[in-house]
This record gives structure tokens, C-alpha cells and sequence, in this order.
């Protein structure tokens, strides 16, 4: 079970994917809203998602590691 706050380096992790999403969404060209409509997710979401502030599912990286094109395994590098 998760502790409360979450230790310092789950969030760091959390900001990593985040910055990276950001990252490979930006290299696209691709807006918030264009990879939300993307993926099927909102675009609150994929902010949230950017900007650490959302633990989200495996699920959800899966859409947007497809949406970008590329391995899911490249959102944790």
C-alpha cells in the first residue's frame, strides 16, 4: 500500500515520465488537446499527466506510447 505523501523518489519517477510525454508530444508538434483526442484521454489529463501531478495507469501511458509512436518502455527513458 502506498504511504502518505508518496516518497520523494515515486514523484521523481512521476516527473520524469511526465517531462518526457511533454517532450516527445512537443517533438510531434502535437498539442494537449490533439493528443488527447489522440488517445481518448482529456486533455486535463494529459496536463496532469505532464506536470507529475496525476499517478496514472499503465493504461493510459500505453495510449499515449502508441498516439506518440513509439515503445511504451521509451516513456521511462
Amino acid at each position: 500500500m502506498p504511504t502518505d505523501p508518496l516518497p520523494a523518489w515515486v514523484l521523481q519517477q512521476r516527473r520524469r515520465v511526465g517531462n518526457r510525454v511533454r517532450n516527445l508530444r512537443e517533438e510531434r508538434e502535437l498539442s494537449q488537446e490533439r493528443l488527447a483526442e489522440m488517445t481518448g484521454l482529456s486533455r486535463h489529463t494529459v496536463y496532469r499527466i505532464e506536470l507529475a501531478q496525476y499517478g496514472t495507469s499503465i493504461d493510459h501511458l500505453a495510449l499515449i506510447a502508441r498516439a506518440l509512436r513509439v515503445e511504451i518502455v521509451a516513456l521511462f527513458s
